[in-house]
C-alpha cells in the first residue's frame, strides 16, 4: 500500500544530502530525508566509541565559500570555530603555516592568485588536460622529496596517490582563485554542522527518518521514477509516492536502487568501470597528556605514508572524557583503491606516527577505521566525478561523488546540492 507522499525523497543524509534536504524545505518542497544510520553526516559525522567522540571521516569544515553561503541563506548559525593557527605543513623538523601568520598570507593572498591567474593565461607549469600527476612529476624531474610532499596532498585532501590525480584537476585546485579555504572546528565534532543543518530542515518541515533505508526505486511507465520503498530497522517496508529522487549514496549504489531493466543497455556496467573512489586509514587514539607538537592539524611533508595529524579534542574539547586528548593520524594506502595490504599499511601508518609522535607508544588506540569500499574515504576522486543528471529525468545524485570542476571536500558536497536544487527546480515547478 501507498502510506505517504512527497515532492522529494533525499537518499542519505551525508552532507550533500542534508544540503539539498534544507535547501528544498526552505524553497517549500514536502521532503522526506532517509537516513540508514542512526545519526545524519555520513562520513561527515562523530560517533561514541568508549566515551570518546570520534569523527567518521571529514576532520574539518571550511568556514568560507559554499558552506558559509548555505548556512546563511538558511539563517542557521555557523558554530565551527576557525583554530588560532589552523594548519601546519611539517617538513622534517621546520613547521609552516599555511593559513595564518606572514607565511599563510604569502602563500593565500600572493604565491597561489599570481602563479594560478599566470598558468590559466599563459599556460606557465599547468599540466596537459588528461596528464596524470605522477607523469607530471616525472616530466618536471621532480626530487624524491617533493614526490612525497605531493603524493601526501594528495592523499590528505583527494584520498588518492598521484598516479590516480589528474595533474590539472591537483594544480588547479591548489591555485584556485581565493586560495586555501578558512576551516573551522564544531564543538560536537564533524557531525555538528549537519545535525545544525538538519535541526533547521525538521524545524522547516522536513521529515528525517534514521535507522531507515530506500531499498527500491520504482519506475512507472513514463519512465519516471514514481515512488520508493523504506524499510525501517524492524524490517516493515512503507511505499512513498514522489515526483523525484535526489541521492546521496553514490552513483554506484544510486544505480542499484533501479531495477536493471529500467536503466539504458551498458549504464550500471560504466558506473562500475568508472569508478574511482579514494581511501583513507585513520588511526584515533588517546593521550592523558596533551602531545606538545601536535597542538592543531599538521600536514606531512617527508613522510611515506603518514598524511596529517590532528589534535580532534583541541578545538572540539567534548569529544574527549576529563582529563585525556583525543588525536588521530590518517594515510592513504598504496595502492589507494583496492588490492593493499590493510594489515601492513596500518602497521606503517602505525610505525611513522610513533617517529613524529613517541607518545603514540602508550597512548590508548580508540579505533582504527579503513574507510574503502562501501565506505570509501572519498566515493570519487576529484576529477572523477560522475554527473548529478542520470538517465532516468527525476533522479539525481549529490555529494563527493558528484561535484562540479576543482570542486572537493565538503563545500564541493553542498556546491552539488545547489546544483541538483536548480534541476528539480526546473524539473516540478515547470511540470
Amino acid at each position: 500500500m501507498t502510506d505517504e507522499a512527497y515532492d522529494v525523497v533525499v537518499v542519505g543524509a551525508g552532507a550533500g544530502g542534508v544540503a539539498a534536504a534544507a535547501l528544498l524545505v526552505k524553497q517549500g518542497y514536502r521532503t522526506l530525508l532517509v537516513e540508514r544510520a542512526a545519526q545524519v553526516g555520513g562520513r561527515a559525522s562523530t560517533v561514541d566509541i568508549d566515551g570518546f567522540g570520534i569523527n567518521t571521516g571529514a576532520q574539518i569544515f571550511e568556514l568560507g565559500g559554499a558552506n558559509k553561503e548555505l548556512f546563511d541563506e538558511l539563517g542557521v548559525p555557523l558554530r565551527a570555530r576557525r583554530q588560532a593557527k589552523p594548519l601546519v605543513l611539517r617538513m622534517g623538523r621546520r613547521d609552516i603555516a599555511m593559513m595564518s601568520g606572514p607565511s599563510g598570507l604569502l602563500i593565500n593572498k600572493v604565491a597561489i592568485p599570481v602563479i594560478g591567474a599566470l598558468a590559466r593565461r599563459f599556460g606557465w607549469f599547468r599540466p596537459a588536460e588528461h596528464q596524470r600527476l605522477d607523469d607530471w612529476l616525472a616530466q618536471l624531474n621532480a626530487s624524491p622529496a617533493a614526490r612525497k610532499l605531493v603524493r601526501n596532498l594528495t592523499s590528505a585532501m583527494f584520498a588518492a596517490e598521484p598516479a590516480d590525480v589528474c595533474a590539472r584537476v591537483f594544480f588547479d585546485y591548489l591555485t584556485k582563485k581565493g586560495g586555501m579555504n578558512p576551516y573551522g572546528a564544531h564543538p560536537d565534532g564533524s557531525i555538528g554542522p549537519w545535525s545544525d543543518l538538519a535541526e533547521y530542515f525538521e524545524r522547516a518541515g522536513g521529515v528525517l527518518r534514521l535507522d531507515s533505508t530506500v531499498v527500491r526505486a520504482e519506475v512507472g511507465p513514463s519512465g519516471l521514477i514514481e515512488s520508493v520503498v523504506v524499510a525501517d530497522s524492524s524490517g516493515s517496508t512503507t511505499t512513498v509516492r514522489t515526483r523525484c529522487v535526489v541521492s546521496n549514496i553514490g552513483p554506484v549504489a544510486t544505480g542499484q536502487l533501479v531495477p536493471a531493466a529500467q536503466w539504458p543497455e551498458g549504464y550500471l556496467e560504466s558506473l562500475a568501470q568508472q569508478n574511482y573512489p579514494g581511501t583513507l586509514i585513520t588511526i584515533n587514539f588517546a593521550t592523558e597528556r596533551p602531545i606538545p607538537n601536535l597542538a592543531t592539524l599538521i600536514f606531512f611533508g617527508h613522510t611515506r605514508r603518514l598524511a596529517y595529524a590532528s589534535y580532534v579534542s583541541g578545538p572540539s574539547p567534548r569529544l574527549a572524557p576529563a582529563g585525556r586528548h583525543l588525536y588521530c593520524v590518517t594515510s592513504t594506502p598504496h595502492p589507494a583503491s583496492s588490492g593493499f595490504d590493510t594489515d601492513a599499511e596500518v602497521r606503517l601508518l602505525e610505525q611513522e606516527a610513533a617517529a613524529e609522535f613517541p607518545e603514540f607508544a602508550t597512548a590508548q588506540i580508540i579505533s582504527v577505521a579503513v574507510c574503502t569500499g562501501d565506505w570509501p574515504g572519498q566515493r570519487a576522486i576529484p576529477g572523477r566525478d560522475w554527473p548529478n543528471a542520470t538517465p532516468i529525468a527525476n533522479l539525481w545524485n549529490v555529494g563527493d561523488g558528484a561535484r562540479p570542476p576543482l570542486a572537493a571536500g565538503l563545500s564541493g558536497c553542498v556546491e552539488s546540492a545547489r546544483l541538483v536544487v536548480a534541476a528539480v527546480n526546473e524539473k516540478v515547478r515547470l511540470n
